[in-house]
Formats: C-alpha cells, sequence, structure tokens
C-alpha cells in the first residue's frame, strides 16, 4: 500500500468517524424538537381541519373561524387533521411545514412572537382549487 492509498483511507474512515460523531451530538437535539412538551405548556390548543379547500379551526371555546387567530406572546398548540386528502399547512414567514395526513394527528407548536398577519397556503397539491386553499394567521398585540 503506498502512501496516497494510506492517505486515501485515512480521510474515509475519519470522515466516517466524523459523520457518526456529528449524528449522535444532533440526534437528541432534534428528538427534543420534535417533542411538544419541550416548549413547555402551551396556552391554549386549537384544532385545525384540512379539507379540500379550506381551512377550519376549533378554539378552545368551541368557536371556528376560517382564519387562525391568536395574541402576541401565546404558546399555542395546532392539533392538525385532514378530512379527506394529504394537505400541507405552509407559512413561509414563520418558516415551517407541517404535513397532514388523512387519519392522523400532526402537532406543531406556535410561539407568536411578532404581530401582523401571515399567508397559509396548502403546501400539497390537494385537488382542482388547490391555489384557492389560503387563510392567514393573525397575531395580535
Amino acid at each position: 500500500m503506498n502512501t496516497l492509498e494510506k492517505l486515501e483511507w485515512a480521510t474515509i474512515i475519519g470522515a466516517t468517524i466524523l459523520l457518526f460523531g456529528l449524528a449522535a451530538l444532533a440526534l437528541p437535539v432534534l428528538d427534543a424538537l420534535d417533542n411538544p412538551d419541550y416548549y413547555g405548556e402551551p396556552d391554549y390548543i386549537v384544532n385545525v381541519v384540512a379539507s379540500q379547500w379550506s381551512w377550519n379551526f376549533i378554539y378552545p371555546d368551541g368557536s371556528e373561524s376560517g382564519e387562525l387567530k391568536i395574541k402576541q406572546g401565546d404558546i399555542v398548540r395546532l392539533e392538525l387533521e385532514s378530512k379527506d386528502v394529504i394537505h400541507s399547512f405552509y407559512v413561509r414567514e414563520m418558516g415551517f411545514k407541517v404535513d397532514i395526513i388523512p387519519g392522523r394527528t400532526r402537532i406543531h407548536i406556535i410561539l407568536a412572537e411578532t404581530p401582523g398577519e401571515y399567508w397559509i397556503q396548502c403546501a400539497e397539491f390537494c385537488g382542482a382549487y388547490h391555489g384557492g386553499m389560503r387563510t392567514k394567521v393573525i397575531i395580535e398585540e
């Protein structure tokens, strides 16, 4: 084995050790971020029901709305469900996208920091009127 082959093997082994080391460090962090309890107890829970081609938000007091309205500073737990096909709850300005699969409840936590109106768009093609499946998140002061 010449010097070049030894260098190649040292590079391969070193990169493999580095890759597995970084993965071992990242897995606990990713697990914690995916755990809804990581963010603490939510101020309230909003049920989000996606159906072709609308969003329905059900608040703890039983009221329903076509827009998501939350107060600034609140920690809100969204429990997302789909009635029919796969949808995707996408808020670009808040930096998240949650895929919603029929028959399963997905959990997502929102910390409402900056007041304003932000578009919610379905980011998964869900049928003929998919492009019209838009509404707003309104964060009130």
